[in-house]
């Protein structure tokens, strides 16, 4: 009998073990999913903040590489006064060349200088270089064939004397251009209005015994990103130059955009 009735109290314990009900498999279920929603979400934000982190780094990068090397040679600059480059527009006086410097009031070459569309409209008062009006859908700028009698999308153009071995005379010239890769589509452009562009440098020797200029072609410095490159010369003084770098950075969402600026401020002893 003992026996028995330990049997059936087993049996009894079994039957009134508690189990799930539906109601709380499906609470945990909606929990797990909003616990999941959660992390992925979280996990978005981080890689979009990680994302517009590595593309401000590459963009002041870009802009520093420039603004070194610029205003590393600008600190060369030299006049040169014999007349070289009769076929480079027979200028007698060399140093910065352009933007051309005038006593009258300041002068500025930019992007405005060297597109032909949109058309550029006149500087407002408190901006030196030509305003450029925002893009229309699907359209791009298009760069002049010269500025100047120069070579297409020259910004600054200036010239050096190298004496280290034997004496060479130097003519450099930072341009803004199109990008490289053609049809870059503007929903990858951190504002789809401006363009992005790339600046461009080209470092050519005088050859006394030809009275040429040798003839290497410009070469790229920065990737896709330049959205500004202005050089001022205040009026007050022709050796001063200020130059101004830009380029945008997609916002987090992909609606908005920052800016990151250089500026920089060289005296030189042409």
């Amino acid at each position: 009998m003992n026996w028995c009735h330990g049997f059936s109290s087993t049996r009894m314990r079994h039957r009134a073990r508690p189990g799930f009900t539906l109601i709380e498999l499906m609470i945990v279920a909606a929990l797990l999913v909003i616990l999941t929603m959660m992390a992925f979400s979280g996990f978005r934000y981080l890689t979009a903040v990680m994302n517009r982190t590595i593309a401000t780094t590459a963009a002041r990068e870009n802009l520093s590489v420039v603004m070194d090397q610029l205003t590393k040679e600008l600190r060369e600059v030299t006049s040169v006064n014999d007349l070289i480059g009769t076929n480079d527009g027979s200028r007698a006086n060399y140093g910065v060349t352009l933007p051309t410097w005038a006593s009258a009031s300041d002068s500025s070459g930019g992007l405005g200088s060297v597109i032909s569309s949109p058309a550029t409209t006149p500087a407002s008062p408190n901006t030196l270089a030509p305003i450029v009006p925002a893009l229309g859908s699907n359209h791009t700028y298009t760069f002049r064939t010269n500025t100047d009698a120069q070579p297409n999308g020259i910004v600054l153009e200036f010239f050096t004397i190298d004496t280290s071995t034997t004496l060479a005379k130097h003519r450099i010239r930072y341009s803004l251009t199109a990008p490289s890769a053609s049809g870059l589509a503007q929903r990858f452009w951190a504002l789809s209005t401006y363009e992005p562009c790339e600046i461009t440098y080209c470092n050519n020797t005088w050859n006394s015994t030809t009275s040429l200029w040798s003839s290497e072609s410009p070469q790229s410095m920065t990737d896709q990103v330049v959205t500004g490159f202005t050089v001022t010369r205040p009026s007050w003084s022709s050796n001063v130059i200020q130059i101004t770098l830009e380029a945008q950075v997609s916002g987090l969402d992909r609606t908005g955009y920052s800016t990151v600026r250089l500026i920089g401020l060289v005296t030189v002893r042409q």
